[in-house]
């Protein structure tokens, strides 16, 4: 796959499904952490924390959408963290994706390397899980590239089940976005937005 995407320009991702009544066993979390709906607040101050992968101008726009972040604090600091749309969000190469109601798209999560393992992003998704139920929304929907097996497991650890296959071809300084026919169903789609 690392041949494909450096030398013909694809991207090729396993799209997953997750449906909110389903409910994998909580983790039994690290002492003196919590699980929070993240406020703009202390997002636009974690941004500004370079272990954090978070960019400023990214969070600002992310919250300017209305996109919410959900994550694991220890103490004041943010350690673990994903990212939620009701709408569409960036993805890279200057492309977005999105997905229609009654799903909502999962995307950008990121954990500190000293909390990976400890099922952190288990317990935001169960919280997740109660958000976006409670609004009416029936499952979860994200991606990752296919020849990424941690976080494939991962996946199917939460329940996420494969349902088909995206990504986009770089042809000529074109980007050329692609889905297979199930992904139809759900409105997601990799696009370029209009300028």
């Amino acid at each position: 796959m690392a041949l494909l995407r450096e030398y013909a320009g694809l991207r090729l991702y396993r799209v997953n499904l997750r449906l909110l009544n389903r409910y994998p066993s909580a983790p039994v979390l690290p002492e003196g952490v919590r699980v929070c709906l993240v406020p703009p607040e202390k997002l636009s101050e974690a941004a500004e924390d370079p272990e954090l992968e978070m960019d400023p101008k990214f969070v600002r726009a992310a919250i300017a959408r209305g996109d919410l972040a959900f994550g694991v604090l220890k103490g004041e600091r943010l350690v673990s963290y994903v990212w939620r749309t009701f709408t569409a969000a960036p993805d890279r190469d200057g492309l977005w994706v999105k997905v229609d109601p009654p799903y909502h798209y999962a995307y950008k999560a990121f954990t500190l390397p000293a909390y990976r393992g400890k099922r952190l992003h288990v317990a935001i998704s169960l919280l997740c899980d109660d958000y976006f139920r409670a609004r009416g929304y029936a499952g979860e929907v994200g991606y990752n590239e296919v020849a990424n097996f941690p976080i494939a497991a991962a996946a199917e650890y939460l329940g996420r089940r494969r349902i088909g296959f995206a990504g986009y071809l770089k042809w000529f300084g074109r980007r050329i976005p692609f889905r297979t026919p199930a992904l139809k169903k759900i409105g997601f789609e990799i696009f370029e937005p209009r300028q």
